[in-house]
């Protein structure tokens, strides 16, 4: 991976949503660049401190049900994320 791909991969690393296949290069990246290093600690410590500090509302469940219900892939509604 370059330095432009991996600052585009940052947010979805720092979510969780970078495919499995490219965390590696983009880790490996990082531990030989040190300018996207600086800039990937910087924004994990940006992105935790607005979860941190951000008032987390939860949903109302009939609201879960339907977004789950949406996702094509679930087959439906899984009634043990509820609880």
């Amino acid at each position: 991976m370059n330095c432009h791909r991996v600052r585009e991969a940052m947010f979805l690393v720092t979510d969780n949503e970078l495919e499995p296949e490219l965390l590696a290069p983009f880790r490996e990246h990082l531990s030989f660049c040190p300018a996207c290093a600086s800039h990937f600690h910087y924004l994990e410590k940006l992105v935790w401190l607005i979860r941190e500090r951000c008032s987390r509302v939860s949903a109302p469940s009939r609201v879960k049900v339907r977004i789950l219900a949406s996702f094509p892939h679930r087959g439906g509604i899984a009634p043990q994320i509820l609880e």
